[in-house]
């Protein structure tokens, strides 16, 4: 049984690179994405707090982390797709989730430090990522909901800044507890 799965993965790998690199390398898709990504990693690189830049970047790696794994398991789950990917062999480095969400998601945690303002900010952040950027993308078929919808990312999104935040707060307590 094992052998034939792993054979049809196989066909399966083999069809998707096909697919990306005769139809959309290189589209407007493809190209959709690649300069919405590189403008929020520009954003990013001129907004991080220079004199908290570990600690900002790490919370990058984490919100990158959480996002991708997140959208691991939507996709598996066929809860949403993309029609267009960057790379053909991660879902991580698509539309929404590879730069755009983590670079909002930092940024936010860089500029609301204390819990309540970062509650409010993430309500909103979230608000605006899920009911105008989401939309956006669906628009430009660059993400498509299959068994989703906006509400639901609305609140796996605040779900996700809240887990994140807790993650690194705990690493910078940790590590303060040792420089001290």
């Amino acid at each position: 049984m094992y052998s034939k799965t792993d054979k049809m993965g196989s066909h399966y790998h083999s069809i998707q690179n096909d697919l990306w690199l005769h139809h959309d390398l290189f589209s407007l898709g493809w190209w959709g994405i690649v300069i919405v990504n590189v403008l929020f990693l520009i954003l990013f690189i001129f907004l991080i707090d220079r004199y908290r830049m570990l600690l900002i970047s790490f919370a990058f790696v984490v919100h990158f982390v959480i996002v991708g794994v997140g959208n691991e398991i939507g996709s598996y789950f066929d809860f949403w797709s993309y029609p267009h990917q960057l790379v053909v062999f991660t879902h991580r480095f698509n539309a929404v989730d590879f730069a755009v969400v983590p670079v909002i998601m930092t940024l936010t945690y860089q500029f609301f430090s204390k819990w309540k303002a970062f509650f409010l900010a993430t309500i909103f952040i979230s608000a605006i990522i899920c009911f105008i950027g989401v939309p956006i993308f669906v628009h430009f078929d660059l993400y498509k909901l299959d068994h989703w919808n906006y509400f639901y990312s609305f609140l796996v999104t605040i779900l996700m800044l809240v887990v994140a935040k807790i993650i690194i707060d705990f690493v910078k307590n940790k590590s303060k507890q040792y420089t001290s």
